[in-house]
């Protein structure tokens, strides 16, 4: 009996192969790609030449609305960055003159995006030509703080003149030196150019 085993696996082994073989051809017609129908090609891209085509038209729509809302002689965008690495900004809130105040909770994806150089719009007014008094309030905390460690807020209260040009405003979190508090830094990019 044990003589014969080896046989028998032996000629099993020697039919699978046989019929892995006679299977290898169906596998590969299977496995080819078919020719690509010429109609159906220039429409897929007559379909992708106008998704293109709508983003345009929206993008476009999308500056006509903000600079019919938000003339250039009027419009005032205030920013916010963060310039300390290891800083996750948890909120800020702003407010211009006496208007309501416009507050922001970040995620903290979006606390680490703005680690990178990154900016993001708080908010967009109309404002007279003249001085202005803007005030902002934020809440941060370093990134490997403990759970029980409380965050840190601070505030900036401060001026600007606005032009009959675009006004565009930076919030920055920032701080002189390693050992120094983090403290909200105000920039006017028009009046630094």
């Amino acid at each position: 009996m044990r003589l014969h085993s080896p046989m028998i696996k032996r000629k099993s082994l020697r039919a699978c192969g046989i019929l892995a073989a006679a299977l290898l051809p169906i596998a590969a017609l299977a496995a080819t790609p078919h020719a690509a129908d010429p109609a159906s090609v220039d429409v897929d891209q007559s379909i992708q030449k106008l998704k293109e085509q709508s983003l345009d038209v929206i993008q476009q729509a999308q500056t006509l609305e903000q600079n019919f809302l938000y003339p250039e002689y009027n419009r005032v965008s205030v920013y916010v960055g963060v310039r300390i690495p290891g800083i996750l900004i948890k909120d800020i809130s702003a407010s211009i003159d006496d208007s309501a105040p416009t507050s922001y909770q970040y995620r903290e994806s979006e606390s680490i995006a703005l680690q990178d150089r990154g900016l993001h719009l708080l908010m967009r007014l109309n404002a007279q030509a003249g001085r202005h008094h803007i005030r902002a309030q934020y809440t941060a905390q370093y990134s490997d703080a403990r759970p029980t460690d409380p965050p840190f807020t601070g505030s900036y209260d401060g001026y600007f003149d606005k032009t009959a040009q675009p006004a565009d405003l930076e919030l920055e979190l920032q701080r002189e030196g390693y050992l120094t508090r983090p403290e909200l830094k105000f920039h006017d990019w028009r009046a630094a150019q």
